[in-house]
C-alpha cells in the first residue's frame, strides 16, 4: 500500500469527526475500513484501498432507504463532505507536486487563481484550560 502522508492526514481528521470510530477490517495490501457514512449517517459505509488508484474508494451503504448511496474516490468525499477542508487538501498536494495532470486531484492554483493559501492542517488539537476563565472582581483596574 502507498498511501501519502497527506492522504492519511486527511482520512484520520475524516475519522476524528465521525460519531462512531471507524473498523478496520482489511489486510496490511488491501485496507477496508467499516464506518459511518459522514454524509448521511448510514451505519454501513466502506472505505476500500484501491492500489491501481493510489487512493481510497469510499462506498456508502444502498440497503438502506435513507442512505445517499454515494460511491466516489476519497478526494470527491472531501470535496463533498467539507470543502474548505477539501481546499486546503489540494493546497498541500499541490505544493507536494501530486496535483494536476496526472493524479486524481487539480491543482488549487488553476481551480482558484484568485485565492489566498491557507496554512495546511496541522497535527496539534486545541488546548482547553482546565479552569474556566473568571470574572474580574468589582473595583479591580486589572484588565486581563
Amino acid at each position: 500500500m502507498d498511501e501519502s502522508f497527506i492522504d492519511r492526514k486527511y482520512r484520520l481528521h475524516l475519522f476524528q469527526y465521525l460519531d462512531k470510530s471507524p473498523e478496520f477490517i482489511g489486510t496490511a495490501y488491501k485496507p477496508k475500513w467499516h464506518l459511518e457514512c459522514p454524509m448521511c449517517g448510514a451505519k454501513k459505509a466502506t472505505m476500500v484501498w484501491c492500489p491501481d488508484l493510489s487512493t481510497y474508494k469510499f462506498f456508502c451503504s444502498k440497503t438502506n432507504r435513507r442512505a445517499c448511496g454515494i460511491s466516489c474516490q476519497f478526494p470527491v468525499l472531501l470535496k463533498v463532505w467539507n470543502p474548505p477542508l477539501y481546499l486546503m487538501y489540494l493546497d498541500e498536494r499541490e505544493a507536494e507536486g501530486t496535483a494536476g495532470a496526472g493524479w486524481n486531484v487539480p491543482k488549487a492554483s488553476t481551480m482558484y487563481p484568485n485565492r489566498r493559501v491557507q496554512s495546511p492542517l496541522g497535527w496539534h488539537r486545541c488546548q482547553v484550560q482546565d479552569q474556566p476563565r473568571s470574572a474580574p472582581e468589582q473595583g479591580s483596574t486589572d484588565p486581563s
